[in-house]
């Protein structure tokens, strides 16, 4: 297969598996001879924030000396994204020649995987021929049924904030959505938790952590004072924007820690010159002055949006699309506050919310809005309506994000933004 047959072999393979579980991606690893099994790996699960935690624990692991593989999802512009080395993409030729190899494996053996689990596999197969020192590996969905999941004995697991999100698949209170996340974690082996989690969620994760005698260190609040943070008595920039990031960053810095107790050198230089390189596509993601990109699509995510754009001290006016699956009500709402208008628009997936849903749901909140189906001219709409004084920030959606991310890019690059 060439690169385009390949990520149309990735894409056509079922979204899930004919079962629940890993047992057939257990037995695709091992006739590839588990290139799991001899990676040093740190794993990391939640609902909010495991991009951007996975982007500066790798940053610094990377300026610590090592070569640090790191696995996300989703990807916003192209696929590759999703696997990287050092910073670097998964080239063209090599993703196509693993993809062929899986698909050949999966053929002869009779092991048909699901398409994540078909990513991970090839992901492991990459680090495993890079040489990869560590690999920061972010689960996909929940946890404890998560491809990622396959692995046995990690460093040490993360988890992020955890709320109210693919309640369809990990159930409808916040209980049972973290017990899905914890399923990440494994017996003696340590946990870094978010610092700002509901009472219930912590109350599950002490839980688990008991039951699996897994010792839990549980990041510190952290201060945010003119764009730095301090914590643990040093102060340290970031390179993603956004407030809510000095939380993300205090749990990379526990994460940081208790790799250290491990044995894993990792210098205060390493620390510092990491969390500001690192760099998270989608997630507050500046282009000018005055256009601000962000993919949360929940309840949470729009709180903390809330929160960062409310330093700005400027008028702010939304370009959004969001997903019919989502709570997108619940996600407007957070943006009433400081909403001085809107352009609603959406993006070519079955699954999108309508034009009218979501404009009749901030009218109701009497939020001034314009409706565009075209994205390119719903941010234009959006420009002219904050002029020169306000900002446009596009948000509610990753598929919204990763359409237009060119656009704004190419704008940028023009000085037009």
């Amino acid at each position: 297969m060439n690169y385009q047959e390949a990520i149309q072999y990735i894409h056509q393979t079922p979204k899930f598996a004919r079962e629940l579980g890993n047992r057939m991606l257990e037995k695709l690893l091992l006739y590839l001879d588990n290139p799991q099994k001899n990676l040093w790996i740190v794993h990391i699960a939640g609902t909010n924030g495991k991009g951007s935690t996975a982007a500066m624990l790798a940053e610094i692991l990377t300026h610590a000396g090592y070569r640090c593989g790191l696995y996300t999802s989703p990807y916003i512009e192209r696929f590759n994204e999703r696997i990287r080395v050092n910073g670097g993409e998964i080239p063209d030729n090599e993703l196509a020649r693993i993809i062929t190899r899986l698909k050949d494996t999966i053929e002869r053996y009779d092991a048909p995987v699901s398409e994540f689990a078909l990513d991970t596999a090839a992901a492991f197969c990459w680090f495993r021929e890079q040489k990869c020192d560590v690999v920061v590996l972010e689960t996909g969905l929940g946890g404890r049924l998560d491809a990622t999941n396959v692995i046995t004995k990690p460093l040490a697991t993360v988890l992020t904030a955890i709320g109210m999100d693919h309640m369809q698949y990990l159930g409808d209170t916040l209980e049972k959505i973290t017990a899905e996340k914890c399923g990440i974690l494994k017996e003696n082996c340590p946990a870094v938790s978010y610092p700002l989690q509901e009472e219930a969620v912590f109350d599950v994760i002490k839980n688990h952590a008991r039951e699996k005698n897994a010792p839990l260190f549980v990041a510190e609040i952290p201060k945010w004072r003119e764009g730095r943070m301090e914590y643990r008595g040093k102060t340290y920039s970031l390179g993603l924007e956004g407030e809510f990031q000095s939380y993300n960053a205090a749990t990379v810095l526990e994460s940081v820690a208790v790799l250290r107790k491990q044995g894993i050198e990792i210098s205060e230089t390493a620390v510092v010159s990491g969390l500001i390189a690192a760099k998270n596509m989608a997630r507050f993601e500046r282009f000018g002055s005055n256009i601000i990109l962000d993919g949360g699509h929940n309840v949470p995510a729009a709180k903390a949006l809330v929160q960062s754009l409310q330093k700005l001290d400027c008028p702010v006016y939304f370009c959004i699309a969001m997903m019919e699956d989502k709570d997108y009500e619940g996600y407007l709402r957070e943006l009433v506050p400081i909403a001085k208008g809107a352009v609603v628009t959406q993006v070519s997936m079955p699954r999108c919310a309508s034009v009218e849903k979501l404009t009749k749901i901030l009218e109701k909140y009497q939020i001034p809005t314009e409706t565009e189906h075209n994205p390119f001219a719903a941010i234009e709409k959006a420009k002219v309506m904050a002029g020169s004084h306000g900002c446009v920030c596009i948000c509610g959606s990753l598929y919204l994000a990763g359409q237009v991310r060119p656009y704004l890019s190419e704008m940028q690059n023009d000085g037009q933004c």
